[in-house]
């Protein structure tokens, strides 16, 4: 008697375990690879609460038209071989939602339909010589994983101009934009985080005034810091 208690225990917890990892510890996420424009979906199963994975990783390509259009026509420039860094755009566990990852402002952008037509790709098809300023510096910023610093550029982007005063405006924004997230940085306490985004922006505008006084300030706090008792 014991014996089949034990057994029909047995696969009841069975059972239970494989209801609440076929429900709950189903993980599925979307990555996106910014030196290639590529991005893909992944899925596997784990135990729940532990996120212990119990299942192979299925991946399988689901990348933009747009992303593809900016690729074939070199306005993005695509590294050799496989991408070897993915950044998060979207993972889910289970029944829970979709959380999101600053990966999905770049993303999203390139899924964008307008009109039946894919939005940036049509964009870029009818100006090529903005497409050509914009992109690259879209690329940049997303290898540097600073999505935050995207949208606003998105909506310069949109007003009609020239390609100069596309990329004026443009590096104005930016140039702008990094001094203020180092700032920011700072207040937060995030200093090292704070000195690599630095060190970035200023190997691309070494002559900006302003990048160069956080940088002074950084050194005079550092002496400072040396010389207290």
């Amino acid at each position: 008697m014991r014996r089949w208690v034990t057994i029909v225990s047995t696969v009841i917890l069975i059972s239970v375990l494989t209801l609440l990892i076929l429900i709950q510890g189903r993980v599925r996420g979307v990555e996106f690879a910014p030196t290639h424009f590529q991005q893909r979906e992944f899925r596997f199963y784990e135990i729940p609460l532990i996120h212990l994975q119990i299942t192979p990783i299925r991946r399988s390509a689901n990348t933009p038209k747009t992303a593809n259009y900016l690729r074939v026509n070199a306005l993005v420039n695509t590294q050799p071989g496989q991408p070897s860094s993915w950044h998060l755009v979207t993972l889910s566990r289970g029944l829970t939602g979709s959380t999101p990852a600053d990966a999905q402002l770049l993303t999203n952008q390139l899924s964008l339909e307008s009109g039946g037509d894919d939005y940036w790709r049509k964009w870029s098809v009818d100006h090529p010589q903005q497409a050509k300023v914009l992109w690259p510096i879209v690329q940049k910023l997303a290898i540097r994983e600073l999505y935050l610093l995207l949208p606003p550029l998105f909506e310069i982007a949109q007003v009609p101009q020239s390609a100069v005063e596309l990329q004026a405006r443009l590096e104005s924004r930016l140039q702008a934009d990094y001094a203020a997230l180092i700032e920011d940085l700072r207040e937060s306490n995030r200093n090292a985080l704070a000195d690599d985004i630095l060190a970035e922006a200023l190997e691309d505008y070494p002559e900006n005034q302003t990048l160069r006084n956080l940088q002074r300030s950084d050194s005079a706090l550092e002496n400072r810091r040396s010389t207290s008792p």
